[in-house]
């Protein structure tokens, strides 16, 4: 029988979205084939951080301080050990920025076979199938060795698993894995936002070089704060310096999964079509009608993104004050 384990990644407390949404696939997978499931969590946790995650199955939680932003090779003996010891067949990890720096890691120590961007149903089927080329081609990999790592981001649609079974917790004592000195870090800068990452949020206002300057944010901002939502954007407005690098979405940026994505100012390359292949709804706002991006929309209006953005906001506004 197959035993799959997930790292939950913890942000000041809480489960990530990203770890969340992972659970979930898991085990509404695991549940249909009669699976085992267990999770990982470090670092202190609110006392409400584990209400979302439903199900059977075992979580092991080391709340040492150290683990709440600790070392990708600290992680790593860690999860390494847990899978020996337990006997997991299969890791599942958020594809967040942490995730990322983990997965090769424990992949190297476990000799496993790291599975990144597969498409939904990939944990029992013998094939991993993902998109290339900017998602023009579905290519299909054949995972060797026995145990598979996989690298997971949100996805559309989402799994809506519920059960009325919690998972036990139990406490993990992860002091053996501690190496004096380790990665220590010359100091932490972490920066705070009252916003979710554009890699978690639902709704999403991007804007590309069409915006015409890095003033013209202000615009999505104001419109992403109506909406509840959070401000991406293309790799073009990123080089021009008008939005930082952690905004950027697309092949070289972020993958995004939102319920809804609103392109403004956006052409449409290839490599940021590949980034929000997954987003539920794309309403497009472009004033070239030719643009690439209205053929990824489900929604688009030809226009200047400063003049329909205004337009937008105030028509935002008069449905909320009417409720």
């Amino acid at each position: 029988m197959a035993h799959y384990l997930v790292f939950l990644e913890q942000r000041g407390g809480c489960i990530s979205k990203v770890s969340v949404d992972a659970w979930k696939s898991v085990q509404q997978q695991a549940a249909q084939a009669g699976e085992r499931v267990s999770g990982f969590v470090g670092g202190p946790l609110k006392p409400t951080a584990l209400g979302e995650l439903y199900g059977n199955g075992t979580i092991y939680h080391a709340p040492d301080d150290a683990l709440s932003l600790p070392p990708e090779t600290l992680l790593c003996r860690i999860l390494a050990a847990l899978v020996a010891e337990v006997g997991c067949t299969g890791i599942v990890i958020g594809a967040t920025a942490a995730g990322s720096r983990l997965a090769p890691c424990l992949a190297e120590a476990l000799h496993a076979s790291l599975l990144g961007g597969c498409t939904g149903g990939s944990l029992y089927s013998g094939l991993c199938r993902r998109y290339i080329y900017s998602g023009l081609v579905l290519a299909a990999y054949r995972p060797e060795a026995p145990i598979r790592i996989f690298l997971q981001g949100r996805e559309q649609p989402r799994s809506s698993f519920f059960s009325m079974d919690r998972p036990h917790c139990i406490s993990f004592d992860a002091s053996p894995f501690f190496v004096p000195h380790e990665n220590l870090p010359v100091r932490s800068i972490i920066a705070g936002s009252s916003r979710r990452s554009i890699a978690e949020a639902e709704i999403i206002v991007a804007g590309g070089r069409g915006m015409g300057g890095k003033d013209q944010f202000v615009l999505l901002e104001e419109l992403a704060s109506l909406l509840g939502g959070s401000v991406g954007a293309s790799r073009s407005a990123v080089d021009e310096g008008w939005r930082p690098h952690s905004d950027q979405i697309g092949q070289t940026g972020k993958s995004v999964a939102p319920d809804l994505y609103i392109a403004c100012g956006i052409s449409g390359a290839l490599q940021h079509l590949a980034g929000i292949s997954a987003a539920r709804t794309v309403v497009a706002i472009n004033s070239d009608p030719e643009a690439p991006i209205f053929d990824a929309a489900d929604y688009g209006m030809v226009g200047d993104v400063r003049e329909v953005i205004p337009a937008f906001i105030g028509a935002v506004k008069e449905v909320l004050q009417k409720k």
